[in-house]
């Protein structure tokens, strides 16, 4: 089982995920990234700083999976090491909520086409400073900023609230998608996507791409309590760049994860 990942600095020691409420998954990948990569050590550095807040309760529910092996340089054979990883996860527990750990935003992709097959009704709420609904970048598919409009491909309803800049192609694609709170159905499965660069730079600055103008902590924290009220199935943290701010970054990464896990774990 988990033949795609290896299980080092771990948020739990859990053998098996069979009779844990949450799943931890890290993708420590940036391949594609255009800007400053260093993503691939975002993983590890939420980790640590979540292993230095008070949470030893939330820890006995959660089977931490280690990380995905990616092959670098290639995002297509990495997604589908993730895929193929949270498949079989489910394949021992169906109930389980998988949280991913990123990473650069691409690997969304991988964990909403494993719960896709769960949930078809599955709908993706992204938070993220951009729209990522280019459709090639450098005529590659697969991008961090493609990861939304790939996910469109797939005709899972997605939502983008927090964009404040964007291509020509992609404000005029955002139109086929949702950009307002109101308008989110609660009644679908919700896959929650959150890419760090969402906040100010002055509350998260480790991040490959930063936009001015960006939202904090507080910001998140409601909306989360907000979309608790419908289901939420799956969860990822995406973009943190530790080579960039080791502190700071990763801390509020870290309180989001926590927060994710005990306003989940109230249903």
């Amino acid at each position: 089982m988990l033949f795609h990942t290896e299980r080092l600095r771990l948020i739990s020691e859990i053998d098996t995920p069979t009779d844990t409420r949450f799943c931890i998954i890290g993708l420590p990948f940036d391949s594609t990234e255009t800007n400053t990569p260093g993503q691939r050590f975002g993983p590890a550095s939420i980790r640590d700083k979540f292993l230095a807040l008070e949470s030893e309760d939330i820890t006995t529910k959660i089977f931490d999976a280690g990380d995905i092996m990616p092959v670098h340089g290639n995002a297509e054979k990495t997604l589908q090491k993730l895929t193929e990883t949270v498949d079989d996860i489910f394949s021992d527990n169906r109930n389980m909520i998988p949280i991913l750990l990123g990473g650069e935003h691409t690997g969304t992709l991988g964990t909403v086409k494993a719960l896709k097959k769960i949930h078809p009704d599955l709908q993706v709420i992204s938070f993220d400073a951009h729209y990522d609904l280019k459709d090639t970048v450098e005529d590659e598919k697969l991008s961090h900023a493609t990861v939304m409009r790939r996910i469109h491909d797939l005709k899972i309803p997605v939502t983008v609230l927090g964009a404040r800049t964007g291509s020509e192609e992609e404000i005029t694609f955002s139109g086929k998608i949702n950009t307002d709170l109101s308008k989110i159905d609660l009644k679908l499965p919700i896959y929650l996507s959150l890419d760090i660069d969402f906040f100010d730079p002055s509350s998260a600055p480790g991040v490959g791409d930063p936009e001015t103008g960006g939202f904090f902590y507080e910001n998140f924290r409601a909306i989360l309590e907000e979309l608790s009220k419908g289901k939420i199935v799956g969860a990822d943290i995406m973009e943190v760049n530790p080579l960039l701010e080791n502190n700071i970054t990763p801390s509020i990464a870290a309180r989001c994860l926590l927060d994710i896990l005990e306003i989940l774990d109230k249903d």
